[in-house]
């Protein structure tokens, strides 16, 4: 599991950017992984981020629940 990030920034939507980019430094110790995408438009000054996580499924009695799995290394 990676360890805990402390983000700088004072929004969330710096923040989310914030730990996109620990996610990818994060899988860059593993091999032939690339979960984590970010594009930037410097023209239109705007990011797109992409995320694919493994997921866990659990529930008991018609109630689903779904939770993120562990990928990542610790950082």
């Amino acid at each position: 599991m990676a360890a805990a990030i402390t983000t700088s920034s004072t929004t969330i939507e710096g923040q989310v950017l914030e730990v996109a980019r620990e996610m990818q430094v994060a899988e860059s110790a593993l091999e032939d992984v690339n979960n984590v995408a970010i594009d930037i438009d410097v023209e239109g000054l705007v990011a797109t981020i992409s995320v694919t996580i493994p997921l866990v499924l659990s529930g008991t009695g018609g109630s689903v629940s779904f939770a993120a799995d562990t990928y990542l290394p610790d950082a």
